[in-house]
């Protein structure tokens, strides 16, 4: 494969354009392999994403075309989301990618299923965003595993991964936990970062202007420039494309507009970003010809510092939207104010102060139940060992008196019987195993709807907002979901009692790991 020019750029610190190519549901790829030609025969664009079933819809993956791009010379970036494969496929893709000698890889959650052949997809989401970095870490030194009793190790690649925040939200549980993601994204090794799509600059500015302020600016942002139609629009509010911000203002103007008009607004908002300190724009939109980037790019040239006096169709705020920082005299936020956060709300609930004190006297480590239990209970499943089929340990007579746990587990906390509890990381909001749709263990997705609701159930108020609530209330600090990664869940744990298994020293717990944001991923285990 010829050189990484995504990576070169970045490195040179030269603002760099990207473009992204939407796959579809067909082989047959005529559009798209147009574009990469034309591309190929200009300067203008050089490295192009490819996504990885959008939508939650099947489609191409990205693994079927990236050869296309790289044989002519640009450079792919294949986006890799968790949510159609488990561990074990995720993997292999990576080694497919790494076989076709693709570097850039964008991690994402996914979207929800979508109709399929036959009816609705089985959903899977077995590694979130977060926990795909980490594979890519842990497979960029080499991944070590054992093959029955001999130890083995995968040739290291050296993948150059991406990670997605999503800074446009409405409410500030929803953007602080957003944020807080991306910090843990970075610390699990996400080299640059591309936003999700969002018509709001002032938030946009706001994401870059965080992480400065928090230590993070060594890490490049692309920002994502999209050019909608009305009916794109129209798609987004109503949560067709998930996680987007659409102001009714916004789809007034697309309405009464042509195609010329919304590629200026597009150069317009290149033009600011280039002079706002991002390391380049990621451009994509619903039937972009290769000649519409040229217009943008050109267009971008001329406006140059003149989009200052343009801000109105820039910023399309949300009415009501939360701002993580006041407003600037230039119309975008003061980067040197205090965060204007709501106070936390008075006092847990019942709920959550019924199982702190439980947690507190008789699960945490150096709770009186912990010094009492784990001594019983620990010795005989060390000898069982955790692939263990029989578990006869689980029948001796400590655990089986900890069965009437899963009745308050079950009937206050949704439990589901995943057997690797994290309701302690979760300030005993609620199950995530049972209230998320996607099963996260490491923040939201970005698909929650703007009044905070779950993307795939519009009823239920997304999860990680009220964990965010209920951290706060609690009087601890919401940034340790910015610093504590939590493990995959161990499916050998599923329908066992996660007392037990917590005071058997086999559950997540041990394997919870400490990451700093500003020093990189943290040591990798030695084995998978």
């Amino acid at each position: 494969m010829s050189q990484n020019l995504l990576r070169a750029a970045l490195a040179r610190r030269e603002f760099l354009c990207t473009a992204e190519l939407v796959l579809g549901r067909d082989h047959a790829t005529h559009e798209a392999e147009r574009f990469v030609e034309e591309a190929a025969r200009g300067q203008a664009i050089r490295v192009i994403s490819v996504t990885d079933l959008p939508g939650g819809h099947p489609a191409l993956p990205p693994e079927a075309f990236v050869a296309a791009i790289a044989e002519r010379g640009l450079t792919p970036i294949a986006h890799l989301t968790g949510k159609d494969g488990n561990r074990s496929l995720l993997e292999g893709r990576l080694h497919a990618l790494a076989r076709l000698g693709v570097e850039n890889v964008l991690a994402l959650t996914g979207d929800a299923q979508r109709e399929a052949f036959g009816g609705l997809g089985k959903p899977v989401h077995d590694l979130d965003s977060v926990l795909i970095l980490r594979l890519i870490a842990a497979l960029r030194e080499g991944l070590h595993y054992r093959v029955g009793t001999r130890s083995a190790e995968s040739a290291p690649f050296d993948f150059f991964p991406g990670a997605v925040v999503n800074p446009f939200k409405v409410r500030e549980p929803d953007l602080m936990m957003q944020l807080y993601k991306l910090e843990l994204k970075i610390a699990a090794g996400a080299a640059f970062i591309i936003p999700q799509i969002g018509f709001d600059l002032r938030k946009l500015v706001e994401l870059r202007q965080y992480m400065v302020r928090e230590g993070l600016d060594h890490v490049p942002v692309l920002a994502n420039l999209y050019v909608a139609t009305a009916k794109i629009a129209r798609l987004m509010q109503a949560g067709e494309v998930a996680g987007c911000v659409v102001p009714d203002e916004l789809v007034r103007r697309l309405e009464g507009e042509k195609k010329p008009q919304r590629l200026e607004r597009a150069a317009l908002m290149l033009a600011a970003v280039r002079e706002l300190g991002f390391a380049g724009a990621h451009i994509g939109g619903y039937g972009l010809v290769y000649a519409d980037y040229l217009k943008i790019l050109e267009r971008a040239d001329e406006i140059g510092g003149a989009w200052r006096g343009r801000m109105d169709e820039l910023t399309f705020p949300y009415p009501g939207g939360f701002y993580l920082l006041p407003r600037g005299d230039d119309g975008l936020s003061d980067p040197a104010a205090p965060y204007q956060l709501a106070p936390a709300r008075t006092g847990a609930s019942l709920l959550q102060r019924v199982s702190r004190l439980a947690h507190r006297h008789i699960i945490g480590s150096g709770s009186v139940g912990s010094r009492f239990l784990t001594p019983r209970i620990k010795p005989a499943a060390d000898a069982a060992g955790p692939g263990d089929a029989d578990q006869a340990w689980r029948h001796g007579v400590w655990p089986r008196l900890l069965a009437p746990s899963t009745v308050y587990r079950h009937s206050v906390l949704g439990c589901v019987d995943c057997g690797d509890c994290i309701q302690d990381h979760l300030s005993y909001a609620g199950c995530s195993m049972h209230y998320c749709y996607k099963e996260l263990r490491n923040g939201p997705c970005g698909g929650a709807r703007p009044d905070g609701s779950c993307e795939v159930h519009p009823d239920r108020p997304c999860l990680w907002g009220l964990v965010y609530e209920a951290t706060r209330a609690a009087g601890e600090d919401p940034r340790r979901f910015a610093h504590v990664l939590i493990p995959p869940r161990d499916w050998r744990l599923s329908g066992t009692n996660a007392l037990a298994n917590r005071y058997a020293d086999i559950d997540n717990v041990p394997r919870r790991i400490e990451l700093d944001p500003a020093r990189g991923p943290a040591e990798l285990p030695k084995e998978s």
